[in-house]
């Protein structure tokens, strides 16, 4: 077991366990593929076959919709930014487009439906948007939405993987600057990064959704790819230490250097 170890001194708190886990997860390999050029996303595909198949089969692990899909088709799936492009601006010309740990195959009428809002709960009082069974688009429930018209909601058995995609992508890319147009969830600024609703909602899927099997198993594939990790599926509970109920206690790290192997998963008391 290789331990996530970090930059700093033996003891971090909120905002500096947030930058020493960004020093660690921020270098990464910029995918390529098929001979593309290393920002041209149309060769993701290549990638999503090791990352977002189903065990021993073809068959896409859509967590947008239940169809069945085979790979290496791509018809009627996007290659979907779970972490909307346009929050930081919408350039392609920097890691987080072509950024795998975010990156997921989605049915299109789903992902078109998703836009770039952000996650939240639907009010099923309300008309709701758009509903095949697996995701949801439509008029949030109180007090979630940061203000936008329509939020995401994915399964329950995918909220947890969602909540631990945005906490990486708050982390891993906390030295960009947000669109201000589309800061439903986000903070302009290091720390929290995430605005205080959406951390109560991402927090509550996390700990409603444990890290799966399927989310170990792509952890490992996409570090194949890119050498970076999502470290809060390898250390659940690392998010408690940052946003949640653990954030005024002090975590324990040794010292700096990359997660450089493999790790099975390991819980945080």
């Amino acid at each position: 077991e290789i331990p996530l170890r970090l930059v700093g001194s033996e003891m971090c708190i909120r905002d500096r366990l947030k930058t020493a886990v960004f020093t660690v997860i921020n270098p990464h390999t910029v995918p390529q593929a098929g001979g593309y050029d290393s920002y041209y996303y149309q060769g993701l595909p290549v990638y999503f076959r090791q990352t977002d198949t189903y065990p021993e089969s073809d068959k896409w692990w859509d967590m947008y919709a239940n169809i069945d899909l085979y790979a290496p088709s791509m018809a009627g799936l996007n290659r979907e930014h779970s972490f909307p492009k346009s929050w930081w601006g919408g350039s392609t010309t920097i890691p987080p487009f072509v950024d795998l740990n975010h990156l997921y195959p989605a049915e299109r009428a789903a992902n078109m439906a998703k836009s770039n809002y952000p996650l939240g709960c639907v009010d099923m009082g309300e008309t709701v948007k758009f509903d095949n069974g697996v995701s949801k688009v439509g008029y949030p429930v109180a007090g979630q939405g940061g203000n936008s018209k329509n939020v995401f909601e994915p399964a329950d058995e995918y909220k947890g993987d969602f909540a631990r995609t945005y906490f990486y992508m708050v982390t891993c890319y906390q030295n960009l600057t947000w669109n201000p147009s589309y800061s439903w969830m986000l903070q302009l600024n290091a720390y929290p990064t995430l605005a205080p609703w959406a951390q109560t909602l991402l927090l509550e899927w996390s700990r409603n959704d444990p890290v799966s099997q399927k989310e170990i198993d792509r952890n490992e594939a996409v570090y194949r790819i890119q050498n970076n990790r999502n470290p809060f599926i390898d250390l659940p509970g690392l998010e408690e230490y940052i946003w949640g109920n653990k954030k005024n206690q002090e975590f324990k790290v040794l010292s700096l250097i990359h997660i450089s192997e493999p790790t099975r998963r390991r819980g945080i008391s």
